[in-house]
């Protein structure tokens, strides 16, 4: 099938935070009803239900198990469900199971999809979480002896990318600035009311040199979901789909020390030439782009991925950010719900929550955040230690 032939119809979501009386179960129950509501239709008409596994399962509180074995479409009352399935692939989960709902479209099983993410965090102790993550994405023979951590591996990566384009620190944290002024404008956002500013960024407490406490994401509770269907099907029950017009993907390495690209600096050259083809499969181009939805977990990525995706400004990346050019009025508004910097980090569920933003931004249903007029965009997300990249061009219409 072509560009435009999947849309999305109806989105759900809930607050990310600390909830900790809020089981995976009952999140993905809530975000699954809300998107059900939001697209119109009967629960009935959805016949398969894909859910993304979170990271860190508990194995008394087995979420992913339960999903498995079918519990959500049974507690929903999907009762025309004929497919179940639950995929996972990190941070790049949201592309992976999106791919998996297209694939199920495609085969004509049933024209209705529901996709959904869940993940609570808060069930485990500090130390527990800090564990988990300090061998995650790292080779545990030639890296996590020596102190690897994903934020070492994210420092490690500023300092290339620092050293090879000029930018300076003040422009790696105006990233974490104009993310937190978009989630300012989120209800759902786990930091919507506590300002930040560069000066304020650069002098926090260092955690890996150059990162400071507030250039780190913050690990969330939360979850989100939405309902995909085909083109065809859309037009008839939604006034506004929104399609999925082009894509593309590039996978480098499992760990950081063993990428295709040796200099952590270069990555961005990789990864717009995976970017040109997404544009070129849409048959759009970044000057088309209205909103570029990033998710890149720490700063530098964001300033990576812009990089690669040839927005239309001579200026580099960290000129464009640090002028207020990606943040609320900018001329290039990127990452607009504040992804895992201030959003919140829902683990496998980043990825997620940018694409639930794009919808409603193309729906003209994003709020306070609403960018006026948005028809096109490119959304990003990828995975493990900044190991693949997938882009996709959507748009609340299909380019003639």
């Amino acid at each position: 099938m072509g560009a435009g032939d999947f849309a999305v119809i109806g989105t759900g979501e809930v607050p990310t935070g600390n909830y900790p009386e809020r089981s995976e179960f009952e999140i993905a129950y809530e975000v699954s009803r809300m998107a059900i509501r939001d697209a119109g239709i009967d629960k009935n008409e959805i016949g398969a239900v894909l859910t993304a596994g979170h990271i860190m399962s508990n194995p008394d509180n087995d979420y992913n198990t339960e999903m498995f074995f079918g519990r959500l479409p049974e507690a929903i009352g999907a009762n025309g469900c004929s497919v179940v399935a639950t995929t996972i692939s990190g941070g790049a989960s949201s592309f992976s199971i999106r791919k998996t709902a297209e694939g199920i479209l495609e085969s004509g099983e049933t024209d209705t999809v529901l996709v959904v993410h869940a993940q609570r965090f808060s069930q485990f102790t500090a130390n527990e979480q800090a564990r988990y993550f300090a061998v995650a994405g790292s080779d545990v023979e030639w890296e996590v002896p020596y102190g690897m951590t994903y934020n070492s591996l994210a420092a490690i990566v500023t300092t290339g990318y620092m050293a090879y384009t000029g930018a300076t620190i003040e422009q790696v944290a105006a990233v974490c600035v104009a993310c937190r002024k978009w989630a300012m404008l989120q209800p759902n956002a786990m930091f919507n009311n506590k300002e930040i500013t560069v000066e304020k960024v650069v002098n926090a407490r260092m955690v890996s040199y150059p990162l400071t406490t507030l250039m780190c994401n913050v690990l969330g509770d939360g979850g989100s979901a939405y309902i995909m269907t085909t083109a065809e099907n859309a037009r008839k029950v939604c006034d506004r789909p929104v399609y999925v017009l082009g894509e593309a993907s590039e996978y480098s390495h499992r760990t950081i020390t063993r990428s295709v690209q040796k200099d952590p600096g270069k990555m961005g050259d990789d990864l717009a030439v995976t970017a040109k083809r997404a544009y070129e499969n849409s048959s759009l181009g970044p000057e088309d782009m209205n909103i570029f939805e990033i998710y890149g977990s720490y700063p530098v990525i964001s300033l990576i991925v812009m990089d690669s995706l040839g927005i239309p400004d001579e200026r580099p990346s960290g000129e464009l950010v640090l002028a207020g050019e990606t943040g609320p009025g900018g001329k290039y508004p990127v990452s607009t719900n504040g992804e895992a910097m201030s959003f919140g980090h829902t683990g496998t569920g980043v990825g997620f929550s940018t694409f639930v933003e794009s919808v409603r931004q193309l729906q003209g249903r994003a709020g306070a955040a609403q960018v006026e007029g948005a028809k096109f965009l490119v959304e990003n997300c990828g995975g493990g230690a900044f190991m693949d990249c997938h882009f996709t061009v959507m748009g609340n219409e299909v380019p003639g």
